[in-house]
């Protein structure tokens, strides 16, 4: 990929990252710091709460982005990176995996089945629950140490946290997701339909929705209507789908074609909206010709994790080399972003905000959605900001969708910021995927439980909540329920 530079580029950033270690962001950082033009001679400050962790990464950014002039910083407290930041990315998860194992088991047990379980269904609603408070409180110290500063959020759920950033700080914020970044996204959709030569810019595709639950809309070529087209050939590569290999993938493909046929829309994330809606779960008495879902695959997810610090190590040995290094990545959509906010080159991101100030006339760029909802949108970019681009309408079914995943969104962090367990009761049991109230209180009461130590900040429940996990462990015998 070519990035062009513009004469406005501003200073050399400092980039700090917090949670550096977590390896979703951290190595394309040092990738970024080393290779996109706009960034050389950055400051890239690395932060991480585990000192052995971070040592290497800070090792590793010293061999690959030091030597292109790029200042390397590292330091266990956020506060002391901050001063001087123009981007803050926020990228950490605290025992992510211990955790999501967790929720996502538990939620199996009482019939939830999350496939991905870091946005919706318990597993979602525990993540924001257990990371927006660490979330808001480094929001608070940017407003004081660096106000000007870009917050950038790749924290999940990122919908959940960037509604309670835009409700709960004055710092600005901008939250992300990898899934659709542009312009790989739209050269997927030309590809699939055998259209890989046409230009871009002739592909008019507008897509919108909650983060995780987006839907594309639009799709026309030459003003012909290529959705039909899109429909048929997710169709076509769902022959031969079985039940094997990574849970978010499992029969994406059918899912996809049946999910447009039923709304008129194509889902442009369907490893995880087939997790929003209840027709993949195993409950009815008809039952889908696929199976229901597969739980999220935490062993692949440590044994991935395990394998990149392998071969962190191999390259701070010199095991592997620089240049090795720097062709196993590319681009990544929030290097891009920032890179795009530093030296304005036109690109166009889809990234999380509320549904206003939209570039074409000032107003929603989905008509029939407020102002405020927080939504996945493409937008124009530049050193002030995301402004997004006009989508048009939901169709009816998949606005009332939207509303209501919003609704729980907002459920939980109002209920978070009152440490209300009641309203925590009141999101799971609006739901989808969740089938009753005495349901949805069993799971959020078993989870404060498994989970106690860290949520510490939660007033203790009475003890029956306690009492009645083991009076329902009966839930757990049903064949229904078990794990793939």
């Amino acid at each position: 990929m070519v990035f062009s530079v513009s004469n406005n580029t501003m200073k050399r950033p400092k980039i700090v990252i917090i949670g550096a270690g977590s390896l979703f962001f951290g190595r394309q950082a040092i990738w970024a710091a080393a290779n996109l033009p706009g960034f050389r001679g950055c400051t890239l400050s690395l932060v991480d709460i585990d000192a052995g962790r971070l040592d290497k990464l800070t090792a590793l950014a010293k061999l690959v982005a030091g030597p292109t002039g790029a200042k390397i910083e590292s330091s266990t407290n956020y506060r002391d990176a901050l001063p001087g930041a123009d981007f803050v990315v926020l990228s950490f998860s605290r025992k992510n995996t211990h955790y999501r194992r967790i929720e996502c088991e538990v939620g199996a047990k009482y019939g939830v089945r999350s496939c991905s379980g870091d946005t919706i269904g318990p597993a979602g609603i525990f993540h924001a629950v257990r990371e927006f408070p660490a979330i808001l409180e480094i929001t608070h110290v940017v407003e004081e140490l660096c106000p000007e500063a870009w917050v950038i959020n790749y924290v999940n759920p990122a919908a959940t946290m960037g509604i309670g950033l835009m409700r709960h700080t004055k710092a600005k914020c901008i939250a992300l997701c990898d899934v659709h970044h542009m312009p790989r996204k739209k050269q997927s959709y030309l590809d699939l339909i055998g259209q890989q030569d046409l230009p871009l810019d002739a592909f008019d595709m507008r897509i919108a929705g909650v983060n995780h639950c987006t839907w594309m809309l639009k799709a026309e070529i030459s003003g012909r209507d290529v959705i039909p087209e899109i429909r048929d050939a997710f169709l076509r590569d769902s022959a031969g789908e079985k039940d094997e290999g990574y849970a978010k993938g499992r029969f994406n493909n059918t899912i996809t074609a049946q999910l447009t046929d039923l709304y008129g829309a194509v889902p442009t994330c369907t490893g995880h909206t087939k997790e929003y809606v209840p027709y993949y779960q195993g409950h009815a008495a008809i039952q889908e010709k696929i199976p229901p879902l597969a739980v999220f695959d935490c062993d692949e997810r440590d044994a991935w994790t395990a394998k990149m610090w392998a071969e962190i190590d191999e390259y701070i040995s010199g095991e592997k080399s620089v240049e090795e290094f720097n062709q196993s990545l590319q681009s990544d959509h929030a290097a891009d972003v920032m890179h795009t906010m530093v030296v304005e080159d036109g690109r166009t991101y889809f990234i999380n905000r509320s549904n206003s100030d939209c570039v074409e006339d000032g107003g929603r760029a989905v008509d029939n959605l407020p102002e405020d909802a927080f939504l996945e949108l493409e937008c124009q970019l530049d050193r002030n900001g995301p402004r997004p681009l006009k989508v048009g309408s939901f169709p009816l079914g998949l606005r009332a969708m939207q509303y209501q995943i919003l609704d729980i969104h907002e459920l939980t962090i109002q209920a978070i910021m009152r440490h209300d367990r009641e309203l925590l009761v009141r999101a799971l049991s609006m739901d989808p995927i969740v089938n009753s109230i005495a349901t949805a209180r069993q799971l959020i009461n078993e989870l404060f439980v498994r989970e106690k130590d860290a949520l510490l900040d939660w007033p203790e429940q009475e003890e029956a909540g306690e009492l009645a996990i083991a009076s329902s462990a009966q839930a757990s015998d049903s064949p229904k329920l078990q794990l793939y």
